[in-house]
């Protein structure tokens, strides 16, 4: 089986073994720290199709974060494997092989679970970042494909949703880069763009103290409000879903209006602590979400 000129994929073959889908397995890093769904609350083969693609998501993170050895080849591997599952080959991968019914069933294509690989493949050898431009880049390989995913398992992927999809992603993906701009500098990492350090004459190394300056401060403040217009540029996918998938994605754009809020609670200083949206704000946030009007959209898979 193989991909079409389209974008499009066949369905994987149903013959591909893996190990059975539990509820209690984990998510992800898209799940659990900036992607919230209301797993427990879903119709059982959408619940299953989701912790099939975050397990997958998951996998791929911890292979490039954690893995012992050769993580290249580690991640060469899944590729391998992703591949072979859309060809029709062997798959010696338990997590890979365990998407397979959910690949067949909402016809995803290869794409967004090759780019996941891809992203975790720059990390091994790309730690900081020029510009703006550049970062962007990366989360359109890092974050961008589990909002893809997520609209596929719920069958309501167009070109639109999708690209408005990519730019919620990215917010989020942004949000936890800010959040956590202290741990990444203590594990070799900077994702804040050079150019904007050198606007705020902010050092690296100023990004590793126990508090923020003045100038720290203001860097992120900035951060947040990029992420946070990207964010609202994007919530108009909200309105073109119902059902199920409408209350899914608002997670999403709660959990990042929720952070945008407690970086700003924080005094946008994430070095004293790493702020994280309280249970009332999330509430609030999802209800307004919630509550946006809904608007028509164009009908069709991507």
């Amino acid at each position: 089986m193989s991909d079409r000129p389209d974008g499009s994929a066949d369905a994987a073959p149903i013959g591909v073994g893996g190990p059975a889908i539990r509820a209690e397995d984990p998510l992800g890093k898209a799940a659990t720290e900036n992607f919230p769904v209301a797993l427990r609350i879903l119709p059982v083969r959408i619940r299953q199709d989701l912790e099939a693609v975050y397990r997958y998501a998951r996998h791929v993170d911890d292979l490039g974060d954690q893995a012992s050895g050769d993580r290249l080849a580690a991640l060469g591997s899944v590729e391998a494997d992703v591949r072979a599952l859309y060809n029709g080959g062997p798959v010696s991968d338990p997590v890979v092989a365990g998407l397979a019914s959910t690949v067949a069933r909402q016809r995803i294509p290869a794409d967004p679970l090759l780019r996941l690989v891809e992203a975790n493949r720059r990390d091994q050898h790309i730690s900081r970042y020029e510009t703006f431009d550049d970062l962007l880049g990366y989360c359109r390989l890092s974050a961008d494909p589990v909002g893809e995913l997520v609209l596929r398992v719920f069958g309501r992927a167009t070109p639109e949703r999708i690209a408005l999809s990519d730019k919620i992603c990215t917010a989020l993906q942004l949000l936890e880069h800010w959040q956590d701009v202290s741990e990444d500098y203590h594990r070799g990492r900077v994702y804040v763009p050079r150019e904007d350090l050198r606007h705020f004459s902010v050092r690296e190394e100023d990004l590793g103290l126990r508090a923020a300056t003045a100038d720290v401060r203001a860097l992120i403040e900035f951060e947040t409000a990029r992420a946070k217009d990207l964010l609202e540029a994007g919530a108009p996918l909200l309105g073109t879903l119902s059902g199920w998938a409408r209350l899914s994605v608002a997670g999403y754009v709660a959990g990042g209006r929720a952070t945008c809020a407690a970086l700003r609670r924080g005094g946008f200083d994430p070095l004293r602590r790493v702020p994280r949206p309280t249970s009332p704000a999330f509430a609030g946030a999802f209800l307004r979400s919630m509550l946006g009007r809904r608007r028509p959209v164009t009908k069709g898979r991507a």
